[in-house]
Order: C-alpha cells, then structure tokens, then sequence
C-alpha cells in the first residue's frame, strides 16, 4: 500500500527530475540570415567570413553552438535580392547581416521588425537607413564608410602620379544608389584640378570588359572604379584589363592592387565584418537597433602596386610613397 509519505517523495523525485531535464536543455541558438549581392567565392577568398567569425568569437559567440547564418547569396543578380530578403523573413531569422546598398535595401524593404545590421554602407542617412549617424531610428544599424572622401583621394593620387592627366574615367555600376552621389563628388573635386570626367556604366564582368575598352577608345588616361560588391568580386578581372589597355587606375579596396591594379586608398572592409559582431552582441543582450549609432572608420589603407606602375611607365612620386601603409614589388 503506497503512504501519503510516498506519494509525497515521489511526486518530489519527479518535480526534480523534470527540473533537471529543462536544465539539461541547450540554450538557443540564435540565426543570422546573411543577405549579400555579390559571389560567396568572394566573400570567403576576401575574409570577410573568417573576419565575421573571428570577431564572433570575441563576444563569446560560437557558430553552431550560439548562433547559426543562414546564407543567402545573390551572385551578383540584382533581381534575387528581393526574393532571398523574403526568404529569410519568413524563416524568421532573428536578424539581418547585409553588406551592400543593394542588400541593405532589399532587407530594409522586406521587414521594417526583424534587426539589420549593415556591414558596408556609404551613406545610411541620405539612403534612407537611419534619421541620423547617432540615432538611427529604425530596424537598422551598423558600420558607415566614407566613401566620398576615399573617393577623391583616388582621384588626386592618379593626378599626381599620371602625367598631364586631363581626363579621367569612372567604372560605376548604375543599379547602385550610391554611384550617383558619388559620380557628383568626383566630378566637383575633379573640376577644382582641371580634370574632365568621363563615367562609364557597367554591372556584370562582360559589361567591364566593355566600358574599359571604350575607356581607351575614348582617350581616358586613368579611371577610377567606385565601390560596389559586384566590382570586388571582379578584381582580378578589373586590374587585368586596366593593365592590358594600359590605363592607371585606383580603387578604394586594397584587393585592387594586390590583384595588379596600380593604388588603392580605402578602408579595410574586412575589419567591418568583424566589427559587426559589437552590433550583433548588443542585440541579441536587449539593445534596439534605433538607438545603436552607426559607427564611421578611422583607420584607412593606402596601397601602392610598383610592378604596375613599372609595367605602365609610371614613376610613383616620393610623396605617394611615404604615405603608403603597404608598397608591393
């Protein structure tokens, strides 16, 4: 016959082994949806993945066992963009990592709730991803470049390195929204030094081979190429043909020279990927987006390819030379 101090003991033991059995439970795994324009290929080869773990890490975050990244590249289709931003909504990822404009507004049009954190962004405010640097205001926060300043570095470097430079040309892709804004900063500073610009559109690899040969056929002596995802997964390609047409050329990515262009001023983009960890961390704590300002870089690269410059003809001037943070020969 079972006592009252039985069932009493029993009950306890299985009151405690129900505890034991939710304590036993792993905690949960928090997933990160990934939107990116450009090549996976690119994203890996250029670091920003190890970058973006790494800085994980730092924040005691683990992959698998803290978070996991549903990935979702477009490869360089614009028009996927919209149905993989769609996608990741509604596997309700708890937040967004985007890397470009293109990506940013695809996520910002397809959820107004759910976080995103921008990785690369020339102007968040003037796009329409933040009433302000220091309070967003929205769904959306992370890492601003400054583009338009890096960009006329470009341009008064190939001057001083090109001579009699009087006509410069300007890759850009049209589909992205910051080109614009950025043809009209050249164009401003480019005047100030008597310099005519020429822009040329361009927004896969065979439309690059174009505009650099028609670069050439219309007697541009150096060019400029903007930043945008779909040129930095076409750097290689993009220094091959500048060499080959003979055209200087500067860029606001350091892969540009390390694959054969002749300079580039810009900021590390890999530090960005892992920097967007800080921004992750302080969510998944309890942080909105609106009140998390957006952060702007402070350290920037300066490379400087001397075999190109050789095998163009060029002399690097010493002034360039001491500025450079990394000279390749």
């Amino acid at each position: 016959m079972t006592t009252r101090r039985q069932v009493v003991v029993t009950l306890g033991a299985g009151v405690l082994a129900m505890d034991a059995g939710f304590a036993q439970q792993p905690r949960k795994a928090w997933r990160i949806g990934l939107l990116q324009l450009g090549l996976k290929s690119y994203h890996v080869s250029a670091g920003f993945q190890n970058a973006f773990l790494q800085g994980m890490r730092e924040h005691g975050l683990v992959l698998e066992r803290d978070f996991i990244v549903e990935e979702r590249f477009a490869e360089g289709e614009l028009a996927r963009l919209p149905v993989l931003a769609a996608e990741l909504v509604r596997m309700r990822v708890d937040l967004i990592l985007t890397g470009s404009t293109q990506a940013n507004r695809a996520a910002q049009q397809a959820t107004s709730t759910i976080p995103i954190v921008i990785v690369v962004e020339a102007d968040p405010v003037g796009n329409g991803f933040a009433v302000s640097l220091a309070r967003p205001g929205k769904n959306m926060t992370g890492l601003s470049t400054l583009h338009g300043e890096t960009i006329v570095k470009n341009l008064e470097s190939l001057v001083l390195t090109v001579p009699r430079l009087s006509r410069i040309g300007l890759l850009k892709n049209p589909s992205n929204p910051g080109a614009k804004g950025q043809l009209a900063t050249l164009q401003a500073a480019a005047q100030k030094v008597g310099v005519t610009v020429l822009a040329f559109d361009a927004s896969d690899s065979a439309e690059i081979e174009v505009a650099i040969a028609t670069m050439q056929r219309e007697r541009v002596q150096a060019f400029v190429g903007l930043p945008d995802t779909i040129f930095s997964g076409q750097s290689e390609l993009i220094a091959r043909l500048a060499l080959k047409h003979r055209l200087p050329s500067s860029y606001v990515q350091a892969t540009y020279p390390e694959k054969g262009g002749l300079m580039s001023y810009g900021q590390d983009l890999t530090g960005n990927w892992r920097r967007s960890a800080k921004f992750i961390d302080k969510i998944f704590k309890g942080a909105k987006p609106s009140d998390l300002p957006f952060e702007q870089p402070t350290v920037f690269e300066f490379v400087v390819n001397l075999n190109t410059a050789k095998a163009l003809g060029l002399k690097i001037p010493q002034s360039i030379l001491i500025q450079a943070t990394k000279v390749i020969e």
